[in-house]
């Protein structure tokens, strides 16, 4: 890695002054550590000493470019897209409909690492004493399995946690051994279960309408939640495998005196809400961008309003790429150290460097990491929101492709190309002659609309039918969907049948200039439901 890695926050900053000067060496050094690797061989690694000649190697690559050798690390095989074996794989939703799972080297896997505790500690400025308390971060299952080669794999958050510093992981405000828990309707109380008891100062949680359904469920539970503090149980633990339950049986000790300044508190007070638990609460961690940054105001009425609000940082499976300076700020500086970016702006060929942006304006980004994504499509829209020195801050404001984002699944809408052809077969014998989908932020669901073939029959009772396939396959076939319906993130799916006719009244209204239907690809992601007059 470079050689003036960042070891603290202002140690960041400083490289913030020269971003030129720093992404230049991040891009030697990722090429320089993987010449010798077969990607590297490809694009002759050994011969690119500067930006112009990347770019002139190196075409701009997607997932399907780079799965063959992702497929071969998971069997095993090592220096393909980077030097060495990966430390693991982390899961994402595919465009095939199957789990993507994106392999992660070491060095990827410490940058992450690094960015993560850049992030807490601008926090940590603005609230010294956060610290000296606990953190309640929000993750997924860790492990999900593990490979042909015994590599594992999982959720980007869970194994963020778990290779965590030790110093981070002291703080969490539950037992890690609940990671190793399969994600289930349980899982919110055991969480809360112990939670309640810590001194959470920290929430750190991407969407706040999944913080927001942990709060509802203490308070729902709040009676379990104090006799099991009282007792030193844990209500609902015979479903967990009996190796989880003798690690928690051990954590777990009667505390008469919490529960009964608990049970006081909320009778007194007629709730069961942070306030009471979580007296020295002073900061939620979330996404305030895009999409998904509403659900905050579903978050608000339970907190009182001292509490400070910070985005949680732009980044996804591929990289941790910003780092939030200052609270109710969704924008974060570049973190220039952990890849090399490049930007697009809307309608224009030109690939620009970071220090080459324009405030306010918006762009595509690429990035190549020390992970072996070179000249990478993030599908990502960003927007410039400032800078400090000359490194940008950016936002994130939309996906780029079609991508169905509610709530932060990022559910890429050809993965439900085959899904929704097979829910329709088994129901009418036909595939449909046309399908879109609406993303319903309002009432948080998948609204699908269908246009069956001529010659079959349309009732009620197929229509009713079909969804509920579709909705069963869904949480079969995908890796996201099901848990975040099992959160309540996103709600059952919706479906309108459409007159037949619809799909030629859409290309319709995309015929000009001579073009044919054959040179009109029609979108599968609607804000709303194109061509109302067509709903039967």
């Amino acid at each position: 890695m470079i050689s003036n890695l960042p070891a603290c926050l202002d140690d960041f900053i400083s490289l913030c002054e020269d971003c030129e000067a720093i992404q230049k060496e991040v891009l030697k050094d990722i090429v320089k550590n993987a010449k010798n690797t077969e990607i590297g061989k490809k694009f002759d690694f050994k011969t690119i000493n500067d930006v112009d000649m990347f770019r002139h190697h190196v075409a701009v690559t997607t997932w399907h470019d780079i799965a063959p050798l992702a497929k071969r690390l998971e069997e095993g095989e090592s220096d393909l897209l980077f030097a060495d074996k990966p430390s693991f794989f982390i899961c994402t939703s595919g465009t095939t409909g199957k789990i993507k799972i994106i392999p992660e080297s070491q060095d990827g896997k410490r940058l992450k690492a690094l960015t993560g505790q850049l992030r807490i500690e601008a926090i940590g400025r603005f609230l010294p004493s956060m610290m000296k308390g606990k953190l309640l971060p929000l993750v997924n299952h860790a492990i999900e399995g593990y490979t042909e080669a015994g590599i594992p794999y999982g959720s980007a958050s869970g194994i963020t946690l778990i290779t965590a510093s030790q110093e981070v992981q002291k703080k969490v405000a539950f037992p890690m051994e609940l990671l190793e828990i399969d994600y289930s309707k349980s899982m919110d109380y055991f969480l809360m279960r112990f939670a309640v008891t810590e001194d959470v100062r920290a929430i750190f949680g991407n969407n706040a309408g999944r913080i927001a359904q942990l709060i509802e469920t203490a308070q729902k539970e709040a009676d379990n939640i104090i006799n099991d503090i009282e007792k030193g149980t844990l209500f609902g633990m015979e479903t967990l495998p009996e190796s989880i339950q003798t690690k928690l049986k051990k954590l777990m000790h009667p505390n008469p005196k919490l529960a009964s300044s608990l049970r006081k508190a909320k009778q007194e007070k007629g709730h069961f809400l942070p306030d009471i638990y979580w007296p020295n609460l002073q900061v939620v961690v979330c996404w305030l961008s895009g999409s998904v940054g509403r659900y905050v105001k579903t978050l608000t009425p339970f907190l009182s309003k001292d509490i400070l609000f910070f985005d949680v940082g732009y980044g996804a499976t591929e990289g941790k790429f910003n780092i939030p300076l200052e609270p109710n700020n969704a924008a974060g500086v570049l973190s220039t150290y952990s890849a090399f970016y490049e930007f697009q702006e809307s309608g224009s060929d030109d690939f620009l460097m970071a220090h080459e942006l324009q405030n306010n304006k918006s762009y595509e980004l690429y990035v190549t990491t020390y992970s072996g994504l070179y000249r990478y499509r993030m599908d990502d829209i960003i927007r410039v929101d400032g800078f400090v020195g000359t490194t940008p801050k950016i936002v994130f404001e939309n996906k780029a492709g079609e991508i169905l984002n509610i709530s932060g699944e990022k559910v890429a809408a050809s993965s439900l190309i085959p899904i929704v052809n097979q829910a329709v077969l088994e129901i009418t014998k036909q595939t449909p002659y046309h399908w879109c989908v609406v993303a319903d932020d309002e009432k948080k669901c998948y609204h699908f609309c269908i246009e069956l073939p001529l010659e079959t029959i349309y009732s009620k009772e197929s229509a009713v039918q079909i969804a509920n396939r579709l909705e069963n396959l869904l949480k079969t076939k995908t890796f996201i969907y099901p848990i975040f319906r099992e959160q309540k993130l996103i709600n059952k799916l919706r479906l309108t049948l459409m007159k037949n006719g619809w799909q030629e009244a859409l290309y319709a209204e995309h015929l000009k200039n001579g073009r044919s239907n054959a040179q009109i690809k029609l979108p599968l992601i609607y804000a709303d439901i194109p061509k109302k007059e067509f709903i039967l």
